[in-house]
C-alpha cells in the first residue's frame, strides 16, 4: 500500500492537531538531527496495516496513552528540557565573559484544559464537547494576540556574542568548532549552544528535543492512521451525520482545518455551530475510540520494525530529562 500525499488542507489541519507546541519546542543544536549524536541506519517503514485486536468507545483520548509517548518528551519533561538547556546556555556565556546574556525566548503556546499531560499534542483534534461548543476550533479563551515584534531589534549580534553563543563568529557560518581563546576562557565546539547540547544529549551537534526518529515516526503514523480503510469508513459515517446538519465536510480534518476560522481571534456563530454537530457525530460513530485503536496499531509496528533506533531515541528522551534535571538542581 503506497501512502497517498496529503492534500495541502489536510496537511494544514494534520498540522494543527499534531504539533500545537512546535513553536515551544527546543532548539537543535546544529546539524542534522540526531538521537542523542548516534543515528542509526534507519529502515524502510512498514506497509502492512496492522490488526486491531479492541477498539474502546469514548469521546476523547487526551488520558489515553500511546505507544509513542515513552519515546516523546511530555509537556512537563519539555519545560524540564527547555529550562535546563537555557540554564546551561546562560551559564557558558557568563564564563566566557557575557553577564548579561539572556537566552532567547520560546513563544508561549496555549494549552486548553482539557489537553493531554502524556504527549505535547491532542493528536485527534478537539475533543471535549463543552469546550467546542464555547470555543469552537480555536484554544480555550480564543487566540492570543500576535507579540511577536514589528521591527528588527535595534542592536544586531556582535561577533564576539555569536563567537561564544555558537562558535564561529562569521555571520555565514551557522556553527563552529570553537577553540578560540574569549576573554581568557576557550570556546567550546559550537560555542555554548553545542555545550549545553553536549551535556543534555552527548554531542554537541546532538537534537535537544524530541529526537528525529520519534518526530517522524510520530507524524508517520498519524497520517497512516489517518489514510487507514478503518478509519476512513468511521470518518465517512461522521461526514453523513455532519450533512444532515447542515455541514459539507469530507472528515474531521476539513472541519478542524477550514480557514474562515482563522480570519477572528474569537469563534463566529457558524464555527460554534459546526464545532457543536462535530462533536455530536464523533461520539455518534465513535471517532475518536475508533481512530485511536488503529493508531494505537500502526505505533506498536513502527516501534517494532525500528527497535534499535527507537531505543536509542528513548534512551536520548530519558538521558535529556536527567541532565536537564540535574542541572537545575545545581
Amino acid at each position: 500500500m503506497i501512502t497517498p500525499v496529503f492534500s495541502r488542507s489536510r496537511r494544514t489541519a494534520a498540522l494543527l492537531i499534531a504539533l500545537p507546541l512546535l513553536a515551544a519546542g527546543c532548539t537543535e543544536a546544529a546539524g542534522p538531527a540526531s538521537d542523542g549524536g548516534r543515528q542509526q541506519t534507519r529502515q524502510a517503514a512498514p506497509v502492512a496495516p496492522p490488526p486491531v485486536t479492541a477498539t474502546p468507545t469514548f469521546d476523547s483520548a487526551n488520558d489515553k496513552p500511546l505507544p509513542l509517548d515513552a519515546y516523546l518528551l511530555d509537556p512537563d519533561q519539555l519545560a524540564t528540557v527547555t529550562k535546563g538547556r537555557e540554564l546551561l546556555l546562560t551559564r557558558c556565556m557568563q564564563r566566557l565573559g557575557f553577564a548579561s546574556y539572556t537566552p532567547p525566548e520560546s513563544p508561549a503556546v496555549p494549552r486548553d484544559s482539557d489537553a493531554p499531560t502524556l504527549r505535547t499534542d491532542g493528536r485527534y483534534g478537539h475533543q471535549d464537547a463543552a469546550l467546542m461548543a464555547k470555543w469552537g476550533y480555536h484554544p480555550e479563551g480564543g487566540t492570543p494576540p500576535d507579540t511577536t515584534p514589528r521591527t528588527p531589534p535595534a542592536a544586531e549580534t556582535t561577533p564576539q556574542v555569536a563567537l561564544a553563543e555558537r562558535g564561529a563568529d562569521d555571520p555565514k557560518t551557522r556553527f563552529g568548532p570553537g577553540g578560540q581563546t574569549l576573554n581568557g576562557q576557550k570556546v567550546p565546539d559550537h560555542g555554548c549552544i553545542g555545550e549545553a547540547a553536549a551535556q543534555l544529549t552527548g554531542a554537541a551537534d546532538g537534537t535537544v528535543g524530541d529526537p528525529k526518529t520519534s518526530t517522524d515516526a510520530k507524524f508517520a503514523t498519524l497520517r497512516q492512521s489517518m489514510d487507514d480503510d478503518r478509519t476512513k469508513a468511521v470518518f465517512a459515517r461522521w461526514s453523513q451525520c455532519m450533512k444532515e446538519s447542515g455541514h459539507d465536510y469530507p472528515d474531521p480534518l476539513a472541519a478542524i482545518g477550514d480557514l474562515e476560522w482563522r480570519r477572528s481571534p474569537q469563534p463566529s456563530p457558524r464555527e460554534l455551530q459546526v464545532a457543536t454537530a462535530d462533536a455530536a457525530c464523533r461520539t455518534r460513530f465513535n471517532v475518536v475510540g475508533v481512530w485511536y485503536a488503529v493508531d494505537f496499531a500502526y505505533q506498536e509496528q513502527a516501534i517494532s520494525a525500528d527497535a534499535g533506533n527507537m531505543a536509542a531515541a528513548k534512551a536520548s528522551v530519558e538521558a535529556q530529562v536527567r541532565a536537564a534535571t540535574a542541572a537545575l538542581a545545581r
